[in-house]
C-alpha cells in the first residue's frame, strides 16, 4: 500500500461507501412511497365511496443495510351498519428471485384510477431493489474478502 493507506482501512472505507449509497436509495425510497400516498389519499378525498378506496398499500422499511420495499392487500371484513368492519392486510408476493412484483397482479387489486400510479411506483422500487441488493451482496463480498486476508495472515 504504498499511498498511506493502511491495509485495514481500505475495506472499512469502500463499505462506508456502499453504506452511503444505501442510505440515498432509501431516502429516495422513502420519497417515492410518499409521493403515492400523496397521491393516494388525494384521490380518495375526490372520490369517497368503499368501492373507490384503494385496497393496496406499499411501504418502505430499513433494518441495517436491508430496505424493504413491499406491496400488501387490504381485504374488508365485517359490516359497517353493526359497528364490527376490520381490516386485515394480506401480503403479496414477488416472483422468486425477481426484485420486482408482477404488474398484472398489482394492477388487479388496484382501482382504475391507482392503477397507472401503482404501476409508476412499482418500476421506480424495482430499481431501487435492485441496486441496494447489489450493493449488499458488494458489502458481504468485501466483508468475506477482509475476514479471508486476515485468515491468511494467521497462517503465515
Amino acid at each position: 500500500m504504498g499511498n498511506g493507506e493502511t491495509e485495514s482501512s481500505s475495506p472499512d472505507e469502500a463499505i462506508a461507501i456502499l453504506e452511503r449509497r444505501i442510505e440515498a436509495l432509501h431516502a429516495r425510497s422513502k420519497e417515492i412511497v410518499e409521493i403515492h400516498w400523496k397521491y393516494v389519499y388525494d384521490m380518495e378525498r375526490r372520490l369517497p365511496g368503499w368501492e373507490n378506496k384503494s385496497s393496496l398499500q406499499v411501504r418502505c422499511t430499513k433494518q441495517g443495510n436491508s430496505i424493504r420495499l413491499d406491496w400488501c392487500g387490504i381485504k374488508w371484513y365485517g359490516s359497517k351498519a353493526k359497528g364490527n368492519r376490520q381490516w386485515v392486510r394480506t401480503h403479496i408476493g414477488k416472483p422468486k428471485g425477481a426484485y420486482g412484483y408482477t404488474l398484472s397482479k398489482l394492477k388487479a387489486l388496484a382501482r382504475d384510477w391507482e392503477a397507472d400510479k401503482v404501476e409508476e411506483t412499482e418500476t421506480s422500487l424495482t430499481d431501487i431493489r435492485r441496486e441496494a441488493s447489489h450493493l449488499v451482496k458488494a458489502i458481504i463480498s468485501i466483508r468475506n474478502a477482509r475476514t479471508g486476508a486476515a485468515g491468511q495472515e494467521g497462517d503465515k
